[in-house]
C-alpha cells in the first residue's frame, strides 16, 4: 500500500521533459509571431505617416515649380518652392502663387494656369504706376512710393527692371474688395495685374481674385545650380 502511494506521489510531482526539437519549433513560432507584431506596427506607423503627409500637403502645405523668369533676380526658372497655404491671408510683398484663368496651360491646349507674383496692392490700395513716356519708374502704393528714383531695391527686395505701365496709359487704380494687385519682380517680362481694364479677356491677368490665390511661397528648396552657383546658394527662405 505505502509503496503505491509513494508511486502517485512520483507520478504528481514528475515534470515533463521536451525534447529539443519541440523546444526549437515553440521558438520558432514565438519569433513568427513577434515577427508579425512588428510588421503590423511598421504597417499602421507607415499609414499613419502617409495620412498626415497626405494631408500636410493639401491643406498646410504643397511643392511647386516655377515656369518661365517673370520673379527674376528673386527667382528663376525651375525654381522648386514650399507653397504655405493654411488659413493663408494675401499681405504685401508675399510672393505668391495665383491661378490665372485667362492664360494658356502650360501644353496650349487648354485655359487657366498657375503663375508665381508678388503682392503689391491688396483691397482698398491705391495704385499708380507711370508710362515710359511720363514715368518715373516707381510703384506708388497710396501716394507713397516704394522705392527711390532710380533704385531697383523696392520696398524690402529687388526687382529686375524699373517698373512701368503696358501701353500708353498710366495705371491709377483702387484694390477691389476681395482682390490683389501683383506684379512679377522682372517687371519688363512680367504678365501681371498691370493689365487691368479688359476683365475676362484671354491672355491677360488683371486684378487677382483672392480666391484664386493658393498660398505664399516661403522657401526655395532647389533649384538650377547653373544659375545658382550651388545647391545650398539656390536653398533658402524667399523674400
Amino acid at each position: 500500500m505505502e509503496s503505491n502511494e509513494n508511486l502517485h506521489e512520483t507520478n504528481e510531482n514528475a515534470t515533463i521533459t521536451e525534447t529539443p526539437d519541440e523546444d526549437a519549433e515553440k521558438a520558432k513560432q514565438r519569433r513568427a509571431g513577434w515577427l508579425l507584431r512588428d510588421i503590423f506596427e511598421w504597417g499602421e506607423t507607415l499609414v499613419s505617416a502617409i495620412i498626415i503627409i497626405v494631408i500636410v500637403f493639401t491643406f498646410v502645405m504643397r511643392v511647386t515649380s516655377v515656369d518661365g523668369g517673370s520673379m527674376i533676380p528673386t527667382l528663376q526658372n525651375k525654381d522648386q518652392l514650399i507653397v504655405a497655404n493654411f488659413f493663408y491671408t494675401p499681405k504685401h510683398n508675399d510672393v505668391v502663387v495665383i491661378y490665372a484663368p485667362n492664360l494658356y496651360c502650360e501644353d496650349k491646349q487648354a485655359m487657366g494656369k498657375d503663375i508665381i507674383k508678388r503682392v503689391i496692392g491688396v483691397e482698398g490700395d491705391v495704385i499708380k504706376i507711370g508710362t515710359h513716356h511720363n514715368g518715373d519708374g516707381i510703384v506708388y502704393r497710396n501716394g507713397e512710393p516704394l522705392s527711390l528714383e532710380g533704385d531697383l531695391y523696392e520696398d524690402g527686395h529687388y526687382t529686375n527692371t524699373r517698373t512701368y505701365a503696358h501701353g500708353l496709359d498710366p495705371i491709377d487704380v483702387v484694390v477691389p474688395p476681395g482682390h490683389v494687385f501683383v506684379l512679377g519682380d522682372n517687371r519688363n517680362y512680367s504678365v501681371d495685374s498691370r493689365f487691368i481694364e479688359v476683365g475676362n479677356r484671354q491672355g491677360w491677368v488683371g486684378m487677382v481674385d483672392v480666391n484664386h490665390v493658393a498660398g505664399r511661397a516661403v522657401f526655395r528648396v532647389a533649384g538650377d545650380v547653373e544659375v545658382w552657383g550651388g545647391f545650398w546658394e539656390a536653398f533658402g527662405r524667399i523674400i
